[in-house]
């Protein structure tokens, strides 16, 4: 069997399974119950949601990404990129916990900032959350399209297409649910895949050829690779990076609808809690720091060129393939694979709500049933699973962590408002709006007009998040009107809210 032929027989085997699962959970729930589709009922457990959340945050980013971060930074590329990554969660978490406490029948983000701030600001974080999860759930079809074609030579743009339906698909027909289910069952895949394949590259290439590797690095200047910072873990150029991750997931986190439906579906907020501490902090963190040293330390040890690796975003599917071979290759693509589908389904869950609560009823039927609603969610998952794919097709060639890097300056800004109004009760609509379009104008000029590639994301990305809170704590001791919160439990959505906790 030729190695193409490997790649599409996997390919087919996974699409398979994930349909049959899909069409076994829609036929044993009631999925055309709105509240069923989207928050599997308010009634998941602890383990499946820490599961879901590991999962949806292990995007092909973190296994590529964090490796390509190895390759520049050395060995505080994995580390800046984990501790960067988990800031965010541990500010999310409190987010969560007081969107369930205050407001406890809302299942999306939107549906809070319409209530605090009114309808136009609603919209205009309506678009920043759409086009957040499009970008994220692109990411993923770009991360599963390069591992094929580095580890089997299948065409690009074809597997952009086919991965990107492929989970759209999957979540328009089994809902919430089902991305919970699937994480479950990834996880275990992605992590018996983590702790067998590493150690055994680990033994290959020796850990003091890695060493070796980095130090003429950073002593040679004839190296390919050459760093003086490359055996620095607290380098310069590295904690820019880790800073600027913070700004990156922060909008990742804080307005992707995903982690608040997941967050809904959680039985408890104590259960909420705990879940996204271990799905993050105990579960996740080591993975990102594991990649960034292992795979970005083995492309020091080899002497690897840039050249070589076309793109830095290469590294981990070469090295997956130089010491595994044609086995490590498949492995590596089942990893990027599992984790591109459920990171992008979780994604599209967060699409999926946002339309069927947000949009469709408000501003398409005002009369839909709950079938409606549901019919709709469904019909639009799939639409912007085609409308994915073609994005990943405009993204061959690019590197994965520059693309990151510039999300940050595009959606840091909004999470301030967002953040300090669920506490805040002087913060109005006007000093949250003119933070947004300040923190943004700034985030971009800043990467636009400065001529040093070392420091304009940098810049650009502080000032896109930290401006919106200057802003804000400058303005609320003149603010005289106050929010009263407690109005928000009366909140009643346009479908029934089966349990609440």
């Amino acid at each position: 069997m030729s190695i193409s032929a490997i790649g599409y027989l996997i390919i087919v085997i996974f699409a398979a399974i994930l349909l049959v699962v899909a069409y076994g959970i829609h036929k044993r729930n009631a999925l055309s119950n709105v509240d069923e589709l989207l928050t599997a009922g308010r009634r998941v457990p602890f383990g499946f949601v820490a599961a879901s959340v590991f999962v949806a945050w292990v995007w092909t980013g973190t296994i590529m990404a964090a490796s390509e971060a190895g390759v520049w930074y050395g060995v505080g590329g994995g580390f800046n990129y984990g501790w960067g990554a988990i800031v965010p969660f541990l500010v999310f978490i409190p987010v969560a916990l007081r969107l369930r406490k205050i407001m406890p029948r809302t299942t999306t983000f939107i549906e809070f900032v319409r209530e605090r701030y009114g309808e136009v600001l609603a919209n205009v974080f309506f678009v920043f959350g759409v086009v957040l999860v499009l970008y994220v759930c692109v990411m993923q079809a770009v991360g599963i399209a390069y591992a094929f074609e580095y580890a089997f030579n299948i065409n690009y743009k074809l597997i952009a297409i086919i991965s990107s339906l492929l989970f759209a698909s999957f979540i328009a027909i089994a809902g919430l649910r089902g991305s919970i289910y699937n994480s479950l069952f990834q996880f275990f895949i992605i992590m018996l895949v983590v702790f067998i394949t590493v150690p055994f590259i680990i033994k290959e290439i020796g850990i003091e050829n890695i060493y070796n590797g980095l130090h003429n690095a950073a002593t040679n200047p004839d190296n390919p690779n050459y760093n003086t910072e490359a055996l620095n873990l607290f380098g310069p150029s590295g904690l820019r990076y880790g800073l600027a991750a913070v700004v990156i997931a922060m909008g990742q986190v804080v307005l992707s609808q995903g982690y608040y439906s997941t967050a809904a579906a959680a039985t408890s907020s104590r259960n909420l809690f705990w879940a996204y501490l271990v799905g993050t902090i105990l579960a996740w963190l080591p993975v990102p720091i594991i990649f960034g040293n292992v795979v970005g330390g083995s492309v020091f040890a080899l002497n690897v060129s840039p050249e070589d690796l076309e793109v830095a975003t290469g590294a981990a599917p070469y090295i997956f393939n130089y010491f595994l071979g044609t086995y490590g290759s498949i492995v590596f693509v089942i990893l990027i694979f599992m984790a591109g589908l459920t990171t992008g389904g979780n994604g599209l869950a967060g699409i999926q709500a946002m339309f069927t609560i947000d949009f469709y009823k408000r501003y398409i039927n005002r009369l839909a049933s709950e079938k409606q609603q549901a019919q709709f969610g469904k019909r639009i998952t799939l639409l912007f699973g085609l409308t994915i794919g073609i994005g990943a097709l405009l993204l061959d060639g690019v590197s994965l962590l520059k693309i990151d890097i510039f999300s940050g300056i595009l959606f840091a800004a909004p999470t301030a408002s967002l953040i300090i109004g669920l506490w805040l009760p002087r913060l109005n609509t006007k000093v949250a709006f003119a933070s947004m379009v300040i923190g943004l104008a700034a985030g971009l000029t800043a990467y636009f007009t400065i001529n040093d590639n070392e420091l304009n994301w940098f810049v650009g990305n502080i000032l896109a998040l930290g401006l919106p809170f200057l802003i804000i704590l400058i303005a609320i001791p003149f603010t005289k009107e106050r929010y009263n919160f407690n109005k928000l439990k009366d909140y009643r959505p346009d479908h029934q809210v089966e349990k609440i906790s």
